[in-house]
């Protein structure tokens, strides 16, 4: 699934990032790297893998039990992801925003 959130917030991210800069020509001018958009991207993939890690359903008197499915991409779980992602996004932008200066 983390691939599959990676694609997703790639596309939905580059649509919102080319409608910000043509109808409100926001950072038009900007020199900001790619690093700093693909640093977006991990964040918001690694949060959404974060938030659906765990699958949760309420049994017949109303308590949360935790579903057991196999939730990993090379052998990391999901939530591990979630973690990974952000920090790396972070790294890439800090990296962006040093290098563009």
């Amino acid at each position: 699934m983390i691939i599959v959130y990676f694609f997703v917030t790639t596309i939905v991210l580059a649509i919102i990032n080319r409608l910000l800069i043509e109808n409100f020509y926001f950072l038009k001018n900007s020199k900001l790297s790619d690093m700093v958009f693909f640093g977006f991207v991990l964040i918001v993939t690694g949060l959404w893998a974060k938030l659906t890690a765990e699958t949760y359903y309420l049994d017949k008197e109303g308590r949360k039990k935790t579903l057991d499915i196999v939730n990993d991409f090379f052998f990391i779980k999901m939530s591990t992801w979630g973690l990974i992602l952000p920090s790396i996004g972070i790294g890439l932008i800090i990296f962006g925003l040093v290098k563009g200066v």
